[in-house]
């Protein structure tokens, strides 16, 4: 992996093994990059951990509370926040005093740029459609970047612009993403499970979750957990329940202009969750141009996306 840096913007890079690849990282600065990413060059993975991979608001809390609560074996809401377990965030060697092992550690990279210590292990892959994530990218970078850090305000217009044609934005595009980890889908270590299935049918869903993980939890409480992860109850229960953690709270700190509080942030995190959410914000001409683009998007005939 390596780091490059500009004068008027700190920028850094995950490359691949051959350097074909880059993907811009989400960091404040170079003191940053280089804890969080020195700690996954060092890292050494712990059996029984799980890997949840996914583009960024698709479904990413959802399914780690899901993977959490199977692990656990409860349906209980996880009362820490979850970005202490983002290895793209969070320094791993600061995870244990919040999530021992076993635990289910989350990226939104593609594998290819993360060291090779987190490449063939179990590993979740949720997708969502394209059009409903351009929106809820809108909406969490107004509802919470803009908020935190000193960025200059998108429309919706501008965002979408940056989500089908920007390839340096960060975490990387999500065609790419997609591209790269759909490849990977026959591996016996990864369980693709798209967010609209999850939606539509939680628990023959979460039922493919539990037997990937081995965790062989009972019937009764896949659907304990089916119940509790619906969108509306996720919302108010995890905003409800979360718990400040003075750790993970000074790390976050570091990614803003302003105090940070994880417990407030969570309450902008869970927006709606809705599928078609898109035919609210897209124009008749925003909608037609994406679908020119998904016209000539390859995966777009291979992946039988639900956008409504």
């Amino acid at each position: 992996m390596a780091a490059k840096s500009e004068v008027a913007e700190f920028k850094a890079y995950l490359t691949n093994d051959d350097g074909t690849v880059k993907v811009r990282a989400l960091n404040a600065n170079k003191e940053q990059f280089d804890e969080i990413h020195k700690n996954m060059e060092e890292y050494k993975w712990v059996e029984g951990d799980f890997l949840l991979a996914s583009y960024q608001k698709n479904g990413t809390h959802f399914m780690w509370e899901i993977m959490t609560m199977l692990l656990r074996g409860s349906a209980e809401y996880i009362r820490s926040p979850k970005e202490a377990c983002m290895i793209d965030l969070f320094p791993l060697k600061k995870t244990d005093a919040v999530f021992p092992s076993p635990r289910v550690l989350n990226t939104h990279y593609r594998l290819d740029v993360l060291p090779k210590e987190f490449r063939g292990r179990k590993t979740v892959l949720v997708i969502r459609n394209p059009k409903d994530t351009s929106v809820s990218m809108y909406f969490h970078r107004k509802n919470i970047w803009e908020k935190v850090r000193k960025i200059e305000p998108q429309t919706f217009s501008q965002t979408l612009s940056t989500f089908l044609h920007d390839k340096d934005t960060h975490m990387g595009s999500y065609f790419d993403f997609v591209e790269y980890m759909w490849s990977l889908r026959d591996d016996p270590n990864m369980l693709v499970i798209f967010y609209e299935d999850l939606i539509m049918d939680p628990v023959a869903n979460i039922q493919k979750v539990n037997e990937f993980m081995g965790t062989q939890r009972s019937p009764e409480l896949v659907e304990e957990i089916a119940s509790a992860t619906t969108f509306s109850k996720m919302k108010e229960g995890k905003t409800s329940k979360l718990v400040d953690h003075s750790k993970v709270n000074e790390h976050m700190n570091s990614f803003s202009d302003k105090p940070t509080n994880m417990a407030k942030i969570s309450e902008k995190m869970y927006r709606k969750g809705k599928i078609g959410d898109w035919k609210d914000h897209l124009t008749v001409t925003e909608n037609e141009m994406f679908d020119e683009f998904l016209a000539k998007w390859p995966l777009s005939k291979e992946i039988k996306f639900t956008f409504v």
